[in-house]
C-alpha cells in the first residue's frame, strides 16, 4: 500500500463519509460493523481501542453503550481532528508503533485498516502487546476474491474487466492465518453481502467517493 495515497483518501471526510454511508445504508446481508458492535457489547471492555478510528463513528457509539474508556488512533490529522471534536480521547500515531504502555487495553478495534500496511504482522503485534492477557481482537477486512466487482464494474461500463487486483496484505482468505501466530484462538465470520444502489443518482456519489475511479463517474 503506498502511504501517500492512503494519507490523501483519509485527508479529508466526505469521500470517505459517503463511502461509508453506502455501506451502512445499502448493503443486503450481514455486514462486518455489525458483528463488531455485537460483540463489543458482549465484551463490556473496561478500555477498547479503536485502531485507524476514521469518522470515530465507533467510538461515538461505544461511549455511550459502555462505562468504560474509548480512545481512538488514527494516523490522519484530520480523523484525530474529527475524534477530538466528537469529544473522543484522540491520538495521532502509526498502528505499528502505538503510544501506549503494555496491557492498557481490554479490547482493540482494527475495522478495514490493516490492510493499509505492507507487513500487518508488525501492527498485530502492537495489539497483542498493548491487550491484556484474556484481550480481545476485533479485525475485519475485505477479500482478494474480487471477480464479482470486476464483473459488475465491466458490466457498467460496457467494458472488458480490469485485471484483477494485487491481493490484500491482510485479507479474508490470510487474514486468520496471520492472526494465529500472535493469538492462542481465532474466529473467523464471513460476511458475504451486495451494495444495491437504489437509484443511478446514488450510484453517481459513491463512484465519485471512490480515490480511484471518481473520474468515471460522469459514464455512469
Amino acid at each position: 500500500t503506498d502511504p501517500k495515497a492512503v494519507a490523501a483518501e483519509y485527508a479529508s471526510e466526505e469521500a470517505f463519509r459517503e463511502r461509508l454511508l453506502a455501506f451502512r445504508e445499502l448493503v443486503e446481508g450481514r455486514n462486518d460493523e455489525e458483528i463488531v458492535r455485537e460483540r463489543i457489547l458482549a465484551a463490556r471492555p473496561r478500555r477498547l481501542l479503536d485502531v485507524g478510528s476514521g469518522l470515530s463513528d465507533l467510538c461515538v457509539w461505544a461511549r455511550a453503550k459502555l462505562d468504560g474508556e474509548v480512545v481512538a488512533l488514527d494516523s490522519s490529522p484530520r480523523m484525530v481532528e474529527l475524534a477530538a471534536e466528537a469529544g473522543v480521547t484522540a491520538v495521532l500515531a502509526d498502528m505499528r508503533e502505538m503510544p501506549f504502555a503494555d496491557a492498557s487495553f481490554d479490547c482493540v478495534v482494527a475495522s478495514m485498516v490493516l490492510y493499509h500496511v505492507p507487513n500487518p504482522e508488525t501492527a498485530i503485534a502492537e495489539f497483542v502487546r498493548v491487550l491484556t492477557a484474556d484481550g480481545l481482537l476485533l479485525a475485519s477486512t475485505g477479500s482478494d476474491n474480487d471477480e464479482y466487482r470486476r464483473l459488475a464494474w465491466a458490466s457498467l461500463f460496457d467494458e472488458e474487466p480490469q485485471p484483477a487486483a494485487p491481493p490484500l496484505s491482510f485479507s479474508r482468505e490470510n487474514g486468520r492465518d496471520l492472526l494465529l501466530r500472535h493469538f492462542r484462538r481465532v474466529e473467523q465470520i464471513d460476511c458475504d453481502a451486495v451494495l444495491v444502489f437504489p437509484t443511478r443518482e446514488r450510484l453517481i456519489r459513491y463512484v465519485k467517493a471512490l480515490p480511484l475511479a471518481k473520474d468515471a463517474a460522469g459514464r455512469v
